[in-house]
Formats: structure tokens, C-alpha cells, sequence
């Protein structure tokens, strides 16, 4: 399988570590919210819910030779390979072995984790939601949802994402997104993602694959890379703790927003 890292590693999004968590306990971050648009509830009901989804503690899978463990409630987090660990503790982002890239480390940490957490990832406290008139993508007509976020969410609140849905099922089918990550501005240049391959798991519908699609003039064109997901599992018990421990041969991967 090929992974086009030169595409993918500058897309780090919203998702990164809270500034929430310096004001509050970094368990109450996640919580259930009660300000999804009725569109977004919609999409969650087709996918299993977000009652269920909320229900969840721990989220695995492989990618490639790399795993992934999350703590869903507090989104602590533990990537392996055969090259390195990286993991985020609650507070810091951390790698080992020292030797590797941070700034690399802090775009990549958990940027696979929320394209893989759709559509739920999106219903995080925070957000505000806009439906958008239907567009055609590839001969199909989807309904849409803007989402953004507020100033104090995470590494990048000014990126913005449309998550378009099938008319009929409600199931999600694409996401668009900016990237501002390095900037720190604002941008209406937008990536693609087709989602169109789901798996059951524990009452859930979650993604078997991702496609990136070339995305230019507002024209959609041939996919340009596809990330597969194996051994996938979300369950109601939460990963120890200790998982995600900073080792003592580790590095903090510093915040880079607006230097780019």
C-alpha cells in the first residue's frame, strides 16, 4: 500500500489537544454536547448514533504497519510502528525514538484518527454547524454541512470542513476541508475525501478506507491515494491509562500554528 505523505502530513486539523484542557479537566472535553443541528443528527443516526458512539471509551486499528489506540473520552492517544512511537499524554505530544522529526510528529499525531472518526469527531463541543445548499460530486447529488469552530478549539480553529451526505440514507459520502495548520489564516482552498467503504462495528457504521480525490477549480478528479483500515475495534472499556505514559527517551513534538 502507498501513503502519499507529501500530500497528507501538512493537514494536520481541529483535531489536535484542546487549549480547553488548560481550563478544565480533560476528561469533561469530550462529553456528549447537546448542540448538534438536526442534519448533523441525522448523519449520526445513520452511522449508529452518537448516544452509542458516546457509549465508546477505546478506539483501535491498523494502518499499514501502524497502530493506533485512542481513549475516546479524553482522546489521549498511542501510535506504533516499526519506527517510532508517538503518543499525546493529556498534556504534551511525545515521540521516540528522539532522533525523529518533531514538527512532523505534531502534524501527524492524531490527524488519522479524525479523518477516521467521522462523522462523529465533528459532533465535538465547539463546533457550529451550517447546512449548505447540495452539490453534485461524481453525477451524485449530496446534502451538505459546514462545520466550524471557535477560537480557543484546538491547533487550527480556523479550518473549516463540509461534510456532504447521501440524500436518501443520510450516510456520509464526502468531506471537504482547509488547511490552516502553518498559517494560522483562514483559507478557502479545500481537500477531498470520499467515504463510501463502512464496516459494523459494536453498532457503529465506521470507515474500512479513506480516498483522497485530486480537487481542483471546484472540479473533482481522479483519486490520488487510498488509507485502508484493518483489525478495527470500539468498545465500552477504556485503554490503561498508562498507555500513553511519555517514556523517558522520549521528546516533547513542539505547537507550530502560524509559522508557515
Amino acid at each position: 500500500m502507498k501513503y502519499l505523505f507529501i500530500l497528507i502530513i501538512p493537514l494536520l486539523i481541529s483535531c489536535q489537544p484542546s487549549k480547553q484542557s488548560e481550563k478544565q479537566p480533560i476528561e469533561a472535553v469530550y462529553n456528549a454536547p447537546s448542540h448538534h443541528s438536526e442534519s448533523l443528527t441525522k448523519v449520526f443516526d445513520a452511522h449508529g448514533s452518537y448516544e452509542q458512539w458516546s457509549k465508546m471509551k477505546s478506539l483501535a486499528y491498523v494502518k499499514g504497519e501502524e497502530s493506533t489506540v485512542t481513549n475516546l473520552q479524553n482522546r489521549k492517544i498511542r501510535l506504533e510502528s516499526p519506527k517510532q512511537t508517538i503518543g499525546f499524554d493529556g498534556k504534551d505530544v511525545w515521540v521516540t525514538p528522539d532522533s525523529v522529526d518533531t514538527e512532523r510528529t505534531r502534524f501527524y499525531h492524531n490527524l488519522y484518527f479524525y479523518f477516521y472518526a467521522m462523522p462523529f469527531v465533528v459532533g465535538d463541543p465547539g463546533a457550529f454547524y451550517e447546512d449548505v445548499e447540495p452539490r453534485e460530486l461524481l453525477g451524485k447529488t449530496n446534502n451538505g454541512i459546514k462545520i466550524s469552530y471557535g477560537d480557543s478549539i484546538g491547533d487550527a480553529p480556523e479550518d473549516n470542513y463540509i461534510l456532504w451526505y447521501d440524500t436518501e440514507t443520510n450516510k456520509m459520502e464526502w468531506l471537504m476541508y482547509t488547511v490552516t495548520y502553518r498559517s494560522g489564516e483562514p483559507s478557502d482552498t479545500y481537500k477531498l475525501i470520499k467515504y463510501d467503504k463502512w464496516a459494523e462495528v459494536n453498532g457503529l457504521l465506521l470507515p474500512t478506507a479513506i480516498q483522497w480525490h485530486q480537487f481542483k477549480d471546484d472540479s473533482v478528479g481522479e483519486m490520488s491515494n487510498e488509507v485502508l483500515f484493518e483489525n478495527i475495534k470500539i468498545i465500552e472499556e477504556p485503554p490503561a491509562d498508562s498507555l500513553f505514559d511519555m517514556p523517558e527517551d522520549a521528546q516533547i513534538a513542539p505547537l507550530n500554528v502560524g509559522k508557515g
